[in-house]
């Protein structure tokens, strides 16, 4: 857990990897949430796979999220887990839908028998008030950790010449930043270097632009050639990490599922 604002941390083994993470492209704080839900699934499947714990808050999840499911199937050998995980969970569903058909009342038949009172949302309320994928908690807490650790070591020279090299962060993760540290005392610089960085990247958009016209279509390309990612990496963050705004907007307009009689 992150130390209150101001007061600095230890040089711990997160600190090290945040600064390798400043080396590679793109954010660095989407960088580290990648690098770690590998990791955590990698240790999951090869260890915890048959831990009843383990097994117990996949079922509250349904799962794990979509963007960490996809990424089990990267983790090696991982199949004859997902089997023994999925099949629990799919089980569990069968059960419940069973005993929706049941309290819809309809027969195997397809016949409607007398109706019986009985509540119907058994299955739907299941995944409305189900938990939060258990690989995404996780990464969280890490992810608000780096967060605090980038804001008390940007002030540091070592530190702020890598931060200065990098490709800084993305605006979702900055506004993460400004919302859970905003007391920090090194906000107001972090701030700073960002605006920077960002009219650096709009000059090397305009660059880009201008080199669409036909005048000047012949001159040599040089750092703007792919600036137009790096521009949409830095609204949205990287591929995956904060998902879509679909299932979100679902979800706020089903927070509760009616009941019929």
């Amino acid at each position: 857990m992150a130390k209150p604002a101001g007061e600095k941390k230890g040089k711990w083994i997160d600190y090290f990897d945040l600064l390798d993470a400043l080396k590679k492209p793109g954010c660095p704080l989407c960088n580290r949430m990648d690098a770690l839900s590998l990791r955590l699934l990698n240790n999951l499947f090869y260890e915890r796979v048959i831990d009843v714990g383990t097994r117990v808050n996949l079922a509250k999840a349904k799962g794990f999220c979509n963007w960490h499911a996809w990424m089990s199937m990267e983790i090696p050998n991982s199949g004859s887990g997902i089997a023994i995980i999925y099949k629990d969970l799919l089980d569990a569903e069968i059960r419940k839908l069973s005993e929706w058909k049941e309290a819809r009342g309809f027969s195997d038949k397809g016949k409607r028998p007398k109706f019986r009172k009985r509540d119907q949302s058994i299955f739907l309320s299941s995944w409305v008030e189900k938990a939060s994928c258990p690989i995404c908690e996780s990464v969280k807490e890490h992810e608000r950790f780096d967060m605090g650790t980038l804001l008390d070591f940007i002030d540091e020279e070592a530190f702020s010449q890598d931060f200065e090299k990098s490709s800084g962060i993305c605006i979702r993760h900055l506004l993460r930043i400004m919302e859970g540290f905003d007391k920090h005392p090194n906000l107001s610089l972090l701030v700073e270097k960002q605006v920077k960085k960002y009219q650096s990247l709009s000059g090397e958009l305009a660059e880009f632009i201008r080199k669409l016209d036909y005048r000047f279509s012949k001159e040599p390309r040089g750092s703007e050639v792919d600036s137009w990612k790096r521009a949409i990496e830095q609204f949205s963050g990287q591929k995956e990490i904060f998902g879509n705004e679909t299932v979100a907007e679902n979800e706020r307009g089903s927070s509760k599922v009616k009941k019929r009689d």
